[in-house]
């Protein structure tokens, strides 16, 4: 149906029919107009217009101005608030003859008042083609409408105008109109009728914001401004069909216009005079000084969301998902622009570990793990729940990483032209007096980008290689063996290779200790490269910053050690209260007798069943009756004396990482970790229920039996919305060899290798004809460098020497597959392999035909040798002319076509690593 409407442009009328439902906008409706009305389309229709709006969200950025940032790829909410906050910042300082004004104006009923005639003449000033638009116009206008209201559909209702909220193209459309009163307001100050505001001598004069219908105009306080500013919304209103709320909208004026000029600039207007404006796309505007009171409406929000009577009949698992759910969303937008006070920060903490722990109004709960642990990630023992104030400061540093590369943004612009100085990069972010309350917010991430940035090296033009951290978290001259004069540390990276990017290694290897000299040598210097050197964010391996790893960067190097312990906890094929549960159990922090005693809740610490025994966790999980009777009936007969005898810890361990199997199929660590929560579980119906409320052993053994066979059904149950399901992969053995080029044409096989994550590299090559004979080959050896970033140097190391050798057909084979995507795909000039990317594409892009193809090792036998070979040899590349002699039974082997069984995966896209 979907093609049939783009060759035709109709639809059936009942597709384009659509439920709509009112929605209140506060907590009591008693008006229309605090309704908000959503459209439930059809399915069809909206696979439609969705596909639509991907075609146009690409070239959005190209039609749309800075001034709108709703809806564009590449702009965010935070944008506007900084621009608002800012303006604020300066009109309260203030001074002089002239005054500055803000309008927030508020559109009534943007959506449904939009008139089609100026949609339909928007899309024709666009450029679009004629049968886009008549498509657009279709889903637009054929618009059939019943209101749902008390459980009846009315009767049918014919808009003509207006679009539908709830439709995924109804943003884009409306954006696009939007921007007609962009130019409008453009042209008049284009015509020096309409004086924006200037924040500073060198920054970008700023004149409105848009927020889809949201509304802000920035102007000189003048009975001219606003009259122009009123003849703009009058016209764009008229053809629009758009209509001002007057009585929400809301005019400030700066501090050194007079109060009776303001009233009457108010009363010309028809917009209402105030002190503050209020909240601004979920941000209050900044007035004044920031205290604690200006985060009460937070808090509460949260306080709400998190009631103690929520936790009552939720499990510690559905808590812990409630509190990330709410404390990833609710405070995100200030966290981006302000540094939420201490004592704000921990009192969300403490609601947060509060709604954990299911404390209430009139108790508090035993908290079991400290609020410490509770922070760390996962794989190190926490539970992923992030702190507060580290999350602001990853959220502000996020926001200090975007003024550092967006330099065409106009919050950007405005920032750095109010604050920034003669000053670069991260040495704009520093405190400046009488800044804005937003500025000083970003200061204090100022540190957290300091440790994760660094420069990633192009042509070496732009970064100093003695002051600039490039290699290191800190500059070289920090760790030099020797003195380096100022003059030195002036020197560019590009002041130590050659033409060709050559490390000149003379010039710095007396002053550096050989490890440091090791990963320079295998840092790539284009020098050639057009892109000028970046700063990148050393923490990710794309280079790209991301809340999460400047998170983790905060909460130091996690320990190594027990990880895999953690991970294999959480990876547990048993529901996620389940895994709680055993993460409670390793950190042994399970509510036993033992434990009370300890934390000085009880005087008895015996078993309940064992009265000369105490309660452990060992006790209860492997000792205790139900639990022995469990394990004598599940474990076979000759592991039992060693299940029996091994430590608590060494049992747990083992169990957990085991992955054999039941009788039943079940998983041996599924089993298990089932087996403890049920053991538990039973353990509490003895004592809060009775004796004769909990089960006995034999029923106790089977049920967890049943239990654990049918979680495991519902875990591998083919779909998406039970368990963690994965489409099964098929495989096959195939036998897998090195395969001769077409006639004409020579194929060098390349590899690289590395001694650990970044140990001391090298790489190595061969090329062979169509025959299968040795030409030429080669080994290089690096430095110190990561196995991809190896793979890399072998691919151009191949092509170049391919290239000198005279071959105009080539195919060059690697068994990396990310090698081979990273060149295949769109390069990020962030990306720290960047340089040596660019310089691979440019060898591809000469004047020759080269193929570029990912094998199976066992297709790649005599690279790999010479790769791990090259580590042999010194610095460098080094031609072969001929193979060395421990190699040549691997070519005869090649050349006669000899081949190796693997089992490969036949029905993915592309072959598994």
């Amino acid at each position: 149906m979907a093609l049939n409407f783009f060759s035709t442009g109709a639809l059936p009328e009942e597709v384009v029919e659509s439920t709509v439902v009112l929605i209140p906008k506060v907590d009591h409706p008693e008006m229309v107009s605090q309704l908000r009305p959503i459209s439930l389309n059809n399915v069809c229709l909206k696979a439609i217009t969705k596909a639509i709006t991907n075609r146009l969200k690409p070239i959005m950025r190209k039609l749309v101005s800075p001034r709108q940032s709703s809806f564009i790829p590449g702009r965010q909410t935070t944008d506007n608030i900084i621009v608002l906050q800012e303006v604020l910042h300066s009109l309260r300082k203030k001074k002089g003859k002239r005054g500055g004004l803000v309008l927030k104006i508020d559109l009534e009923k943007a959506y449904d008042r939009l008139r089609w005639d100026f949609l339909r003449d928007t899309l024709k000033e666009v450029g679009l083609p004629s049968t886009w638009i008549n498509c657009i116009m279709f889903c637009v206008e054929h618009n059939r409408m019943r209101l749902l209201w008390n459980g009846d559909l009315s009767a049918p209702i014919t808009p003509t105008r207006g679009i539908r909220q709830g439709d995924p193209l109804s943003p884009y459309l409306f954006v696009l109109c939007m921007e007609r009163l962009s130019h409008r307001i453009d042209k008049a100050i284009e015509d020096k009728l309409w004086k924006p505001l200037r924040l500073s001598k060198e920054g970008p004069t700023i004149s409105h914001l848009f927020f889809a219908d949201d509304l802000i105009l920035f102007a000189e306080a003048g009975g001219s401004q606003v009259r122009i500013i009123k003849q703009c919304l009058d016209e764009f209103c008229h053809s629009s069909g758009q209509r001002v709320n007057y009585n929400k909208s809301a005019m400030f004026v700066s501090a050194n216009v007079d109060r009776r000029q303001a009233r009457r600039l108010s009363h010309r207007v028809d917009i209402p005079l105030t002190v503050d404006l209020g909240r601004y796309l979920g941000v209050m505007a900044i007035h004044g000084r920031v205290t604690k009171a200006r985060y009460r409406d937070l808090v509460l929000r949260i306080q709400r969301k998190l009631a103690p009577w929520k936790s009552r009949h939720l499990s510690l698992a559905a808590r812990i998902t409630v509190v990330k759910s709410i404390t990833s969303s609710i405070p995100i937008y200030p966290m981006h622009t302000e540094l939420l006070p201490v004592n704000i920060c921990r009192t969300l903490d403490r609601i947060n570990r509060g709604f954990i722990w299911g404390d209430t109004d009139s108790q508090k709960k035993l908290h079991l793990v400290g609020w410490p642990q509770l922070v760390l990630p996962k794989s190190s023992g926490g539970l992923g729940i992030r702190s507060t104030r580290e999350v602001n400061i990853s959220m502000l540093a996020k926001s200090g990483w975007r003024l550092l590369q967006e330099e065409d943004s106009l919050w950007v612009q405005m920032v750095r032209a109010k604050y920034g100085g003669n000053r670069q990069h991260l040495d704009m972010l520093k405190p400046i007096q009488g800044s804005s309350f937003t500025w000083a917010s970003f200061t204090k991430a100022a540190n957290l980008l300091r440790q994760g940035c660094a420069w990633n090296v192009h042509s070496g033009r732009q970064t100093k290689f003695w002051a600039d951290p490039w290699i290191l978290q800190g500059p070289l001259y920090e760790v030099a063996t020797g003195p380096i004069t100022e003059e030195d540390r002036q020197l560019m990276v590009a002041n130590f290779v050659d033409e060709e990017g050559n490390w000149l290694i003379e010039k710095f290897e007396s002053l550096l200790s050989p490890e440091i000299t090791q990963k320079i040598l295998a840092q790539a210097v284009d020098p050639l490269a057009m892109e000028a050197d970046k700063i990148f964010w050393r923490p990710t391996a794309d280079g790209r910053f991301s809340t999460k790893s400047a998170y983790v960067l905060q909460q130091g190097t996690p320990d190594s050690e027990g990880q895999q312990w953690w991970k294999a906890i959480w990876r547990l094929p048993v529901p996620e209260r389940v895994r709680c549960f055993m993460w409670l159990v390793k950190q042994g922090r399970v509510t036993t007798n033992e434990m009370r005693v300890r934390r000085h809740l009880s005087d008895d610490g015996f078993c309940y069943k064992c009265a000369n025994q105490e309660e452990s966790l060992e006790h209860i999980f492997r000792n205790c009756p139900p639990a022995a009777f469990l394990w004598h009936r599940t474990v076979p007969g000759g592991a039992q004396q060693e299940f029996f005898s091994l430590s608590w810890g060494t049992w747990l361990h083992r169990n957990l990482a085991s992955k054999e199997a039941t009788m039943d199929g079940v998983p041996w660590n599924a089993f298990f970790s089932i087996a403890l929560w049920c053991l538990w579980k039973n353990r509490n119906d003895v004592v809060f229920k009775g004796e004769n409320k909990a089960l006995s052993a034999s029923s106790l053994t089977q049920s967890i039996k049943i239990r654990a066979s049918v979680w495991t059904q519902a875990w591998n149950a083919p779909s998406p919305l039970v368990g963690r399901f994965k489409p099964a992969q098929d495989r096959v053995m195939t036998e897998v060899g090195w395969k001769a080029p077409p006639a004409g044409w020579a194929k060098i096989n390349v590899d690289g290798a590395a001694k650990g994550e970044q140990g001391l590299a090298g790489a190595g090559g061969v090329i062979r004809d169509d025959s299968g004979s040795w030409v030429r080959g080669f080994v290089s050896r690096l430095g110190s460098c990561s196995a991809a970033l190896a793979e890399l140097w072998a691919i151009y190391h191949g092509l170049k020497l391919g290239w000198n050798f005279g071959y105009r057909a080539l195919i060059i084979e690697t068994d990396s597959q990310l090698a081979t995507q990273l060149v295949k795909n769109r390069m990020d000039p962030l990306h720290p392999y960047a340089a040596l990317l660019t310089a691979i594409r440019r060898k591809i892009s000469q004047d020759w035909v080269v193929s570029l193809v990912h094998v199976y090792r066992e297709g790649n036998r005599v690279a790999d040798w010479l790769s791990k070979h090259s580590l042999v040899y010194p610095f460098g590349m080094h031609e072969l002319d001929s193979p060395p002699p421990e190699l040549l039974p691997l070519l005869q082997d090649d050349q006669r076509g000899s081949t190796i069984l693997r089992n490969i995966v036949v029905n993915s896209t592309a072959p598994s690593l």
